[in-house]
């Protein structure tokens, strides 16, 4: 009787080890976030809005976002490193600002960084 029991709790403990392990390696990546920006209407001061979409299962900050500008031929015009105040929640975009930028240029943005706070259950 002990023995099954024992062989109960030793099966129990190695599929709580691999679901714990399965779980560590979904992990994000920078590749877990897709980066969308819009001009601001004229009627507001000059800006440009971007938007993060957490796509991962893990609440994350201190995202930074390599933001190049480019102009109508293709030539890098600048480029920055821009910081995402806040925690980055799955399922939900945050909000970040950018720097103006002129007609005929376009910004190409990837995130470089960020930091895990939790995983999120489903």
């Amino acid at each position: 009787m002990r023995r099954g029991v024992l062989l109960i709790a030793v099966a129990a403990l190695v599929a709580a080890a691999a679901s714990a392990q399965a779980q560590g390696s979904s992990r994000p990546t920078v590749e877990s976030f897709r980066i969308e920006w819009l001009r601001r209407p004229p009627s507001m001061r000059p800006g440009v809005d971007g938007y993060i979409y957490n796509d991962s299962r893990w609440r994350v900050t201190n995202i930074r976002v390599r933001a190049v500008v480019v102009d109508a031929a293709g030539a890098v015009v600048r480029e920055s490193i821009v910081s995402v105040w806040g925690n980055a929640v799955p399922g939900t975009r945050t909000f970040f600002v950018l720097p103006s930028i002129g007609e005929g240029e376009i910004y190409q943005l990837t995130v470089v960084t960020f930091d895990l706070i939790s995983e999120q259950t489903p």
